[in-house]
């Protein structure tokens, strides 16, 4: 009889909560938020924020309804947490960023309703006046038929910069323009830290950084070059220096 006693009651007091809880059935009420990292950590004054493909990115971060249904952009508003933050950027159409004066650290949360998201952090960097490979690396070759060690890879870095300033948090385009094809059978180009297949690089004051990998062909023994680009566009056009191409000598492993 307790055992009936305890579900009846269980059972009422969940009748009780959800007679509390009113859910609106609204499709255009938001009940919940998603919003996911930054297509990149800094935006040119300027100019907008861009993605891997260098292209304007919308910002990641989306609005549901009670139905699972995703809303519209309008449901979602972008805002600056403090007054120089407020002042730091525009959105316009598209949920796209536009940096408006220079700010190391701009704060901002989406809002949809009564929802807000947790804040994201980014930068507004002055405009970049060229593109360089990193001075302090290293290119010049790369021994392809080695064990799959240190010896098989090279971490290429590129710097975006403007007078003498590195620009952290842009990201930087890279890709493979051609392989000497008689020797290899194709180049990768990974994450120097996770080893994930990458086609772009977020700039730090250590370079934006891509890790080559190349697989010979079977006994293969000859020299030849693997030819990379990097490039970075802001205000729509490339900056000084970009597309940026750069070789690294094929040097067979010897015995």
């Amino acid at each position: 009889m307790r055992a009936q006693r305890g579900t009846v009651a269980a059972l009422l007091l969940a009748a009780v909560v959800a007679g509390c809880t009113e859910i609106s059935t609204d499709p255009q009420v938001p009940l919940s938020l998603q919003f996911d990292s930054l297509p990149a950590q800094a935006v040119v004054v300027g100019d907008t924020m861009r993605g891997g493909d260098l292209l304007p990115a919308r910002v990641p971060v989306k609005a549901f309804n009670g139905a699972g249904d995703s809303l519209g952009d309008e449901q979602i508003r972008l805002v600056g947490i403090d007054t120089t933050s407020a002042k730091a950027f525009l959105v316009i159409a598209g949920l796209r960023l536009v940096g408006r004066v220079v700010t190391p650290a701009v704060r901002m949360v989406a809002q949809a309703g009564s929802l807000q998201s947790q804040t994201q952090t980014f930068a507004v960097v002055q405009a970049p006046t060229g593109l360089n490979r990193f001075a302090a690396d290293s290119l010049d070759s790369l021994v392809y038929n080695a064990a799959d060690t240190a010896q098989r890879f090279k971490d290429a870095r590129i710097a975006v910069f403007a007078a003498d300033t590195l620009l952290s948090g842009l990201r930087i385009r890279f890709r493979v323009v051609s392989f000497t094809q008689a020797i290899l059978d194709s180049v990768r180009m990974v994450d120097n830290v996770s080893g994930r297949p990458i086609t772009s690089a977020l700039m730090t004051g250590q370079g934006a950084a891509v890790r080559i990998k190349a697989y010979p062909k079977l006994g293969a023994t000859a020299r030849g070059t693997v030819t990379l680009e990097a490039s970075f566009k802001a205000l729509g056009v490339d900056v000084p220096g970009s597309p940026r191409p750069f070789n690294i000598r094929l040097v067979p492993r010897t015995p």
